[in-house]
Order: C-alpha cells, then sequence, then structure tokens
C-alpha cells in the first residue's frame, strides 16, 4: 500500500518538466544561429552550384533527388552589411585588401535544406556539420523593435539566452529566409545589383 506525504508530492510537482524546443544550431561570419527542427529537411554534404558569380553568390541552383533546389548565400541573406571581407574556411574576417569581398559560399561542406512553411524548399549553405540542441521556452527572448530595424541581422525572430557563459543564438524566421531577396527590409536596388 502506498503511502501519501506531502514532501513527496512537493518533489514531484518540482520536477516537472519545463517546456523545450528542438533546434538545429549553427554557426555564420562568428554568430550562432538556430532554427526550429520541423523547419529543416534534411542537411546533405554541398554540391555543385550553378548559376551563381564565380566566388560569391546570392543565389543558385543545385541539383537535389534528380530536382532543382535554390541555394541561397545565407551570409549574404542574413547581414544586412558585409565586412570588408570573409573567410568562410576559417569564418574569420579578413584583414581589408583593397576591394570588398563576399564569403564564398560554393566552398562550403554541408547544405542545410530548409523548408518554409508553404513547403518550399532552399538550401543554405553551412561550412560545419550543425548540431541539435534541446533548448527550455524560458530561453527565448522577442528582439527589440530597434534592434528589428536597424541591427545588422536580418530574417530572425527571436533571441535565445543560453546558460551566461554561452553567447547567443539567433532564431531564424524559415518564412523570411526563403522569401526573395528584394522583399527583405533594408534591401535596394544597388544592394541587388552591386
Amino acid at each position: 500500500m502506498a503511502v501519501f506525504s506531502p514532501l513527496t508530492s512537493r518533489r514531484a510537482s518540482n520536477r516537472k518538466a519545463e517546456a523545450t524546443q528542438q533546434l538545429i544550431v549553427f554557426r555564420l561570419h562568428n554568430e550562432g544561429f538556430a532554427l526550429p527542427i520541423r523547419c529543416v529537411h534534411k542537411v546533405i554534404p554541398m554540391g555543385n552550384i550553378y548559376g551563381g558569380r564565380e566566388g560569391a553568390f546570392s543565389v543558385g541552383l543545385t541539383l537535389y533527388q534528380d530536382q532543382e533546389l535554390l541555394v541561397i548565400d545565407g551570409y549574404h541573406r542574413i547581414f544586412r552589411s558585409a565586412p570588408s571581407s570573409y573567410s568562410p574556411a576559417t569564418d574569420q574576417a579578413l584583414p581589408h585588401k583593397g576591394q570588398e569581398e563576399q564569403p564564398d559560399m560554393t566552398s562550403a561542406g554541408f547544405l542545410l535544406i530548409v523548408q518554409s512553411p508553404q513547403g518550399k524548399l532552399v538550401g543554405l549553405p553551412i561550412d560545419s556539420p550543425p548540431s541539435l540542441q534541446r533548448v527550455p521556452e524560458s530561453a527565448f527572448t522577442p528582439l527589440t523593435s530597434t534592434y528589428m530595424a536597424e541591427g545588422n541581422i536580418r530574417c530572425v525572430s527571436a533571441l535565445i539566452l543560453q546558460n551566461n557563459d554561452e553567447p547567443p543564438l539567433f532564431l531564424l524566421n524559415p518564412e523570411k529566409l526563403v522569401e526573395p531577396q528584394q522583399a527583405l527590409p533594408g534591401t535596394t536596388f544597388a544592394q541587388e545589383r552591386g
């Protein structure tokens, strides 16, 4: 016969698990980013990208399961302004060499296939394999409206504050990530052509 104890009841109620979300986490230009796992279709080794400029590109195509897959340059799409130059191999900004360079995402090692809520698939090149993390709901905090309007990072919906010794993660909005670039705020025709 089980004996009911108020102490046992209090301990059980204190152990209730906090709701969590599973996220795919990766790094891009020394910043941590995350996507909800439900929005990531697959991670595959990077193949050839066609239809982009040599070196840097905004969009290109690759073949995935014998079909065309749009590949977006996540660096170009997410960061509002590019540093003077950047090396994706080391994920570090390099000293200025006189002419502005964009990262060469064609040398990325993996393709993160992201699915929008409407079912559209796009590829996002990343340098290293992403990780799967379970994050408590209490770690999510909205970004300020000032940062959303003036910050250097676009396509985000929240900030994820982890342990005190870990840098925060930016939660990407998959819908904004896959929409055409001219529809993103902060992009001008001159920036697209340049």
